[in-house]
Protein backbone atom coordinates (compact mmCIF):
# COMPACT_ATOMS: atom_id res chain seq x y z
CA UNK A 1 0.00 0.00 0.00
CA UNK A 2 1.10 3.56 -0.66
CA UNK A 3 -0.25 7.09 -0.61
CA UNK A 4 -0.26 9.28 -3.70
CA UNK A 5 -0.63 13.03 -3.31
CA UNK A 6 -3.63 14.21 -5.33
CA UNK A 7 -3.82 17.84 -4.24
CA UNK A 8 -2.49 20.37 -1.77
CA UNK A 9 -5.41 22.70 -1.10
CA UNK A 10 -4.08 26.04 0.09
CA UNK A 11 -5.83 28.78 -1.90
CA UNK A 12 -9.43 29.91 -2.02
CA UNK A 13 -10.19 28.47 1.41
CA UNK A 14 -12.92 29.97 3.60
CA UNK A 15 -11.67 32.48 6.17
CA UNK A 16 -9.89 30.74 9.02
CA UNK A 17 -9.41 27.43 7.20
CA UNK A 18 -5.95 25.89 7.08
CA UNK A 19 -4.42 24.11 4.08
CA UNK A 20 -4.72 20.36 3.67
CA UNK A 21 -3.33 17.48 1.63
CA UNK A 22 -5.51 14.94 -0.18
CA UNK A 23 -3.97 11.52 -0.91
CA UNK A 24 -5.27 8.52 -2.78
CA UNK A 25 -4.84 5.25 -0.90
CA UNK A 26 -3.40 2.81 -3.41
CA UNK A 27 -3.25 -0.96 -3.12
CA UNK A 28 -1.14 -1.96 -6.06
CA UNK A 29 -2.43 0.36 -8.75
CA UNK A 30 -6.01 0.35 -7.41
CA UNK A 31 -7.31 3.43 -5.58
CA UNK A 32 -9.30 2.10 -2.62
CA UNK A 33 -10.02 5.43 -0.92
CA UNK A 34 -8.67 8.79 0.19
CA UNK A 35 -7.00 10.18 3.27
CA UNK A 36 -6.65 13.84 4.17
CA UNK A 37 -3.96 15.47 6.31
CA UNK A 38 -5.02 18.88 7.59
CA UNK A 39 -2.61 21.54 8.80
CA UNK A 40 -3.34 23.58 11.91
CA UNK A 41 -2.86 23.60 15.65
CA UNK A 42 -4.43 21.12 18.03
CA UNK A 43 -7.06 23.74 18.88
CA UNK A 44 -7.83 24.48 15.22
CA UNK A 45 -8.29 20.78 14.45
CA UNK A 46 -10.03 19.83 17.70
CA UNK A 47 -13.41 18.99 16.15
CA UNK A 48 -12.54 17.77 12.65
CA UNK A 49 -9.09 16.32 13.34
CA UNK A 50 -5.88 16.47 11.37
CA UNK A 51 -6.78 13.18 9.66
CA UNK A 52 -9.86 12.14 7.71
CA UNK A 53 -10.29 9.06 5.56
CA UNK A 54 -12.79 7.32 3.34
CA UNK A 55 -12.59 3.81 1.93
CA UNK A 56 -14.77 2.94 -1.05
CA UNK A 57 -17.47 0.37 -0.19
CA UNK A 58 -16.03 -2.57 -2.17
CA UNK A 59 -12.75 -2.23 -0.25
CA UNK A 60 -14.06 -1.76 3.28
CA UNK A 61 -13.21 -4.33 5.93
CA UNK A 62 -9.58 -4.85 4.86
CA UNK A 63 -7.96 -2.45 7.37
CA UNK A 64 -6.89 -0.11 4.58
CA UNK A 65 -7.76 3.01 6.58
CA UNK A 66 -5.70 1.78 9.53
CA UNK A 67 -2.70 1.12 7.30
CA UNK A 68 -3.19 4.50 5.58
CA UNK A 69 -3.16 6.25 8.96
CA UNK A 70 0.28 4.83 9.74
CA UNK A 71 1.49 6.02 6.33
CA UNK A 72 0.03 9.49 6.89
CA UNK A 73 1.88 9.67 10.22
CA UNK A 74 5.12 9.57 8.22
CA UNK A 75 3.89 12.40 5.96
CA UNK A 76 3.00 14.43 9.07
CA UNK A 77 6.48 13.86 10.51
CA UNK A 78 8.00 15.09 7.23
CA UNK A 79 6.02 18.31 7.79
CA UNK A 80 7.49 18.57 11.31
CA UNK A 81 4.16 17.90 12.96
CA UNK A 82 4.59 16.57 16.50
CA UNK A 83 1.01 15.81 17.54
CA UNK A 84 -2.20 15.05 15.69
CA UNK A 85 -5.84 15.13 16.64
CA UNK A 86 -8.10 12.45 15.22
CA UNK A 87 -11.84 12.48 15.84
CA UNK A 88 -14.89 10.39 15.12
CA UNK A 89 -18.58 10.56 15.82
CA UNK A 90 -19.51 8.32 18.77
CA UNK A 91 -21.92 6.30 16.61
CA UNK A 92 -19.29 5.66 13.90
CA UNK A 93 -18.25 2.24 15.17
CA UNK A 94 -15.95 1.54 12.19
CA UNK A 95 -13.85 4.67 12.77
CA UNK A 96 -13.91 4.10 16.52
CA UNK A 97 -12.54 0.59 15.95
CA UNK A 98 -9.75 1.93 13.71
CA UNK A 99 -8.77 4.59 16.24
CA UNK A 100 -8.59 1.92 18.96
CA UNK A 101 -5.80 0.28 16.91
CA UNK A 102 -3.81 3.51 16.60
CA UNK A 103 -1.42 4.90 19.22
CA UNK A 104 -4.12 7.42 20.13
CA UNK A 105 -5.07 8.62 23.61
CA UNK A 106 -8.72 9.42 24.26
CA UNK A 107 -9.18 13.02 25.43
CA UNK A 108 -12.94 13.55 25.65
CA UNK A 109 -16.27 13.50 23.85
CA UNK A 110 -17.42 17.02 22.94
CA UNK A 111 -20.43 18.73 21.42
CA UNK A 112 -19.71 20.44 18.12
CA UNK A 113 -20.01 24.20 18.77
CA UNK A 114 -22.93 25.96 17.13
CA UNK A 115 -20.66 28.17 14.98
CA UNK A 116 -18.94 25.09 13.49
CA UNK A 117 -22.01 22.92 12.81
CA UNK A 118 -22.27 24.19 9.22
CA UNK A 119 -19.05 22.27 8.45
CA UNK A 120 -20.48 18.94 9.64
CA UNK A 121 -23.44 16.82 8.60
CA UNK A 122 -26.74 17.28 10.41
CA UNK A 123 -26.25 13.92 12.13
CA UNK A 124 -22.86 14.92 13.54
CA UNK A 125 -23.49 16.53 16.91
CA UNK A 126 -20.61 15.16 19.02
CA UNK A 127 -17.03 14.05 18.43
CA UNK A 128 -14.73 11.72 20.32
CA UNK A 129 -11.34 13.45 20.42
CA UNK A 130 -8.05 11.54 20.47
CA UNK A 131 -4.42 12.71 20.56
CA UNK A 132 -1.54 11.03 18.74
CA UNK A 133 2.04 11.80 19.79
CA UNK A 134 4.06 11.25 16.61
CA UNK A 135 7.33 10.65 18.44
CA UNK A 136 5.67 7.50 19.84
CA UNK A 137 4.83 6.17 16.37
Amino acid sequence: MKLELVEYVHTGLPKGWKPYYIYHILVGSQCVGTIVLREGTLQERYYDGHIGYTIEKPYQGHHYSLQACFLIFEKAKELNMKQLIITCSPENRASHHIIQHLPARYIETVSIPKQLKKYFTKEETHKEVYLIQLEEV
